[in-house]
Order: C-alpha cells, then structure tokens, then sequence
C-alpha cells in the first residue's frame, strides 16, 4: 500500500513545490526592484534631476548620451551667434552649457524631456523579468501603449532609454 502512495506524494508534492511552469520573475522572488526603478526614473524625470536619471540608466543609454552631446556641442560650435542663440532657446540651456554640454547635462534639455513627457505620468500595465532583462509595459497619459526595457548592471535595475538625435528638434 505504501508503495502505491509514494507516485501520489510525489505528485503533491510537485505541485506544491512549483512543478510548473516558471513565472517571470526577479532572482530574489519578485518584479518590485523593476517596478521601483521604473518609478525611480518616472521621480527624476518629474524632477528634472539629471544626477538621479543619470544613475538610473544603463551604460548604453549613457553613452548614447554622451553622444548626442557630442553632436549639440558641434552643432554649437559650427553656429554663428544667431543660431547659437536659437539653440540654446530650442534646447532649454543657457549658451554657455551647450559649449561645454556632457550626456549628463543632456538629460537636462528640451529635447530630451519632450521625448519623455509622458513617461514621467504614465501607469505600469505589466512587468516581466527574464533573468537580468526586464520589460515594463505601460500605459501614457492620452492612452498609447508603450514599452521600455531594464536590464540589470552591477546588481542594480537600469533603464534602457533611446535619446533623442541631436539634430530633432
């Protein structure tokens, strides 16, 4: 009779273990790290605070930064005063920062918050980790779906942000 029993206990047992499927969801047992990252950078963007924003994103997006920095300092350079004058209004920055303007000063531009307007008010639908790759779906304010991507960098969730060319207005 016992042995009869055992495939049964087994069968228990697997099922209250977790014999399923697998869920997506952090190491430690939860999606809250991704969703308080994301919130984090919803914070700094509402803020303006390009410190916080700056350690939030992943080194890609930082670079990405840097580079469409680069770029506005050339196109800042090249310029004659009224066109320096005419970039420093479309930017949001005084003149004297675009000449010497860094990815992280980037962050603090028009051009940048105008790409991510919405993001700042927009609601989380649903979350999903896949090891240290996550994805945040979630809803803007006038309705659109979006999605952003996370991925986890010395331990900690960073968020993936395409910037905006240094040539869009």
């Amino acid at each position: 009779m016992v042995s009869r029993m055992v495939p049964f206990a087994g069968l228990v047992i697997c099922g209250a273990l977790g014999c399923a499927k697998p869920t997506n969801v952090s190491p430690d047992g939860s999606e809250a790290p991704v969703r308080e990252t994301f919130t984090a950078v919803q914070t700094a963007l509402k803020a303006r605070d390009a410190d916080q924003l700056w350690k939030l994103l992943d080194h890609e997006s930082q670079a990405d930064a840097e580079r469409a920095a680069k770029a506005v300092q050339g196109n800042y350079a090249k310029a004659d005063a009224q066109e320096k004058s005419a970039q420093a209004k479309a930017l949001g920055l005084p003149a004297e920062q675009l000449a010497g303007l860094d990815g992280m000063g980037f962050l603090k531009t028009k051009r940048f918050h105008g790409k991510y307007d919405e993001l700042s008010e927009s609601k989380i639908d649903k979350v999903t980790v896949q090891g240290d790759k996550a994805t945040v779906a979630y809803t803007e304010p006038d309705g659109d779906k979006e999605k952003i991507n996370l991925v986890r960098q010395d331990g900690q969730w960073k968020i993936s942000l395409p910037m905006p060319q240094a040539t869009q207005p």
